[in-house]
């Protein structure tokens, strides 16, 4: 943000005296604790999620402390719910580095690999890039490294501007030259003459 606003200021020539307002803004991953500012919102919540996905059971144990009926899938849920939490009905997921990632699932999925291959940052990230990226942009889903292999592989103008493999297709035979060993010998060249 530091550097922006130095590179603002030496292309912004203004007049000595003359002023001007820079509106400057954060995006941060979490929102803010500060519940002032939702306060004066009105919001109009409604969830139609009639299918499971991999959220689903950690949320229930989180908000409600509700296990799955199966012995090993609700000690796999309890174990890794050490991971994540619940903030404002949101689950985010507790990375290695510990940052918060708000965790995805279905269409949000497709939405942020869309984004971030296409849009904004459209650079045409190749997978394992993709992966990085989304996951610094503060987002989780078990299954991203895999999905961003995928989608990779689906865009059609990755597959087309893609690295060619310098390599032939069978290995190659070096050919050694023998020619520069076949001088002859100074030594006994000299003794003949």
């Amino acid at each position: 943000m530091t550097d922006a606003l130095a590179n603002l200021a030496t292309t912004l020539a203004l007049s000595e005296g003359e002023t001007t307002n820079i509106p400057v803004s954060n995006r941060w991953v979490l929102p803010s604790l500060d519940t002032s500012y939702h306060e004066n919102s009105n919001t109009i919540t409604i969830a139609t999620n009639d299918e499971e996905d991999w959220k689903t059971p950690l949320i229930k144990y989180l908000k409600h402390s509700k296990l799955p009926d199966d012995t090993r899938y609700k000690t796999k849920v309890r174990q890794r719910s050490s991971y994540f939490i619940m903030y404002k009905d949101i689950l985010y997921q507790r990375s290695f580095e510990g940052t918060y990632q708000r965790c995805l699932s279905g269409e949000e999925v497709l939405e942020a690999m869309t984004e971030t291959h296409l849009g904004v940052f459209g650079t045409h990230r190749s997978g394992p890039k993709l992966h990085f990226r989304i996951k610094r942009m503060g987002y989780y889903w078990p299954t991203m490294v895999k999905d961003c292999l995928e989608y990779a592989k689906k865009c059609e103008s990755c597959q087309l501007h893609a690295n060619f493999i310098h390599q032939p297709p069978e290995p190659r035979h070096p050919t050694i030259a023998s020619w520069p060993f076949d001088a002859w010998d100074l030594m006994s060249w000299a003794h003949h003459s």
